[in-house]
C-alpha cells in the first residue's frame, strides 16, 4: 500500500489511517471529524494531498500540445496563471479532470490518483513529433493543502508572499529556494472546501518541514491539521465532484455541470463534437444535483450510500455518488445525479436505504446553511 512523505509525522500526530483512492494508506482524521470540519469553516485546517496524482509537461510544445487534447484553453495562459480541464473519450466522456498550473518552464499537473496512471499513458499516446516531454512527479513530489478563512494569513506568514487574497483561483506564486525553505515551492489557490485554500507543492523530501512550519506558525491561527474525512464532508458541502464518484468514464462534464473545465470557442479537442452537441442542440438527461435529507441527523446516523437509488413516488429518477452527515446544516446530505424532471431546487424526493426510504429534497450546489 501506498503512503505519502508525511506518514510518519501522521503516525506521531496519532492520525487514524485507511485505505483510500485504490491502494493509498491515508490519515482519515486527527480528531474527529466535525472538529475538523469546523475548523476549516472557522480558522484553519491543513491536510495533506501528497496521494494525488501530480505529471509535468516541459518542451517548446507543451502548451500547444495540451491544448488541443483537453476541453478548456491552455496556449493563452501565461505564467502564474492555470486552469481546469478535462480530458474527454471521442465519446464525451470524462477520462480525468485536470487542475492545470502554468510554471516558467513546464505545465504542472494535479488529478485524481484514480487518473493518475491513465492519464499519464493517454497524454503520452499523442506525443508524436511534438517538442514535448512528459514526466510522472508524484512520486518525487508532495502537495500541502491549507483551507479556511485565516488561511491566507498563515500561507502568508510561512513563505513570506504577499497579496495572495487577490490570486485568482488555479493561478499561482512562485517562491524560489532559500535559507529557511531550500527547495522551491509553488503555492496554488484552490477553493475546494468552499473556503479560501492554498495547495502547496514542493519536492518530497521538504514536505515534512514544510508541514511543520505550517504547523508552528499556524497555532497563531488555531490550525488543525485535517484527514481526508472532513475533506470530504467540506467537499461534499461546498458541492465539488471529485473523480471516482462524481466524475467517471460514463459522465460528460455538462451533466456535471463543468461548464467551466470547457471552453466552447477554442475549437477541436477529443470529445469536442458531442459536449457542443449537448450544449447547443439538446440538453443533459440528468444533472449532478445535491439531496437533503428532511430529517435533522446526528453523524451516527448517517445512512445514504453512494448508488443509492433516489426516486420520485415509484419511478427511479437517479442515484446518489457521495454522501456526508454535514455539520455545517447538521443532517445528512448527498450528491447525486438526478432526472432532468427534479433538477429544480425543492423537488421532493426519496432516497432508498437499508431502513428504506427516506424523504429528501433537491437542492442547487453548493449547500447553504
Amino acid at each position: 500500500m501506498k503512503t505519502t512523505p508525511l506518514y510518519p509525522i501522521h503516525e506521531q500526530f496519532g492520525a487514524t489511517f485507511a485505505e483510500r483512492h485504490l491502494d493509498w494508506n491515508v490519515a482519515t482524521q486527527f480528531t474527529d471529524v466535525v472538529s475538523e470540519h469546523c475548523a476549516v469553516r472557522n480558522d484553519v485546517g491543513i491536510a495533506d494531498v501528497s496521494y494525488r496524482g501530480r505529471h509535468r509537461l516541459t518542451g517548446e510544445d507543451r502548451a500547444k500540445f495540451l491544448h488541443r487534447i483537453i476541453s478548456n484553453d491552455v496556449e493563452s495562459l501565461t505564467t502564474g496563471q492555470g486552469t481546469y480541464a478535462t480530458l474527454l473519450t471521442h465519446r464525451g466522456k470524462i477520462i480525468a479532470d485536470l487542475n492545470i498550473t502554468v510554471l516558467e518552464d513546464a505545465l504542472s499537473i494535479d488529478t485524481a490518483p484514480e487518473t493518475t496512471d491513465s492519464l499519464f499513458s493517454e497524454l503520452d499516446k499523442y506525443i508524436i513529433a511534438d517538442d514535448v516531454e512528459l514526466s510522472d512527479v508524484t512520486a518525487e513530489t508532495g502537495a500541502i493543502a491549507v483551507h479556511g478563512p485565516k488561511s491566507t494569513d498563515l500561507v502568508q506568514s510561512v513563505l513570506g508572499l504577499s497579496e495572495l487574497s487577490a490570486l485568482p483561483e488555479r493561478h499561482n506564486c512562485f517562491r524560489e529556494g532559500d535559507a529557511a525553505f531550500r527547495h522551491p515551492i509553488v503555492c496554488v489557490r484552490t477553493n475546494s472546501t468552499g473556503e479560501i485554500g492554498y495547495t502547496l507543492y514542493t519536492t518530497a523530501d521538504a514536505l515534512v518541514s514544510l508541514w511543520e512550519t505550517l504547523m508552528a506558525e499556524g497555532t497563531r491561527f488555531n490550525v488543525q491539521p485535517v484527514g481526508w474525512n472532513a475533506l470530504e464532508s467540506l467537499r461534499i458541502e461546498a458541492g465539488v465532484p471529485r473523480y471516482g464518484t462524481e466524475l467517471t468514464d460514463a459522465v460528460i462534464p455538462l451533466e456535471a455541470e463543468l461548464e467551466h473545465a470547457i471552453d466552447f470557442e477554442k475549437g477541436c479537442y477529443i470529445g469536442q463534437e458531442i459536449v457542443a452537441r449537448m450544449k447547443y442542440r439538446g440538453h443533459p438527461n440528468r444533472l449532478l444535483r445535491g439531496i437533503e435529507v428532511d430529517a435533522k441527523t446526528s453523524q451516527d446516523d448517517c445512512r445514504l450510500h453512494p448508488n443509492a437509488t433516489v426516486f420520485d413516488g415509484d419511478k427511479a429518477v437517479g442515484r446518489v455518488t457521495s454522501s456526508t452527515f454535514a455539520p455545517t446544516l447538521a443532517k445528512e446530505i448527498a450528491l447525486g445525479y438526478v432526472r432532468i424532471a427534479v433538477t429544480e431546487a425543492g423537488s421532493r424526493v426519496q432516497v432508498e436505504t437499508s431502513d428504506g426510504r427516506v424523504d429528501a429534497t433537491v437542492v442547487q450546489l453548493p449547500f447553504s446553511a
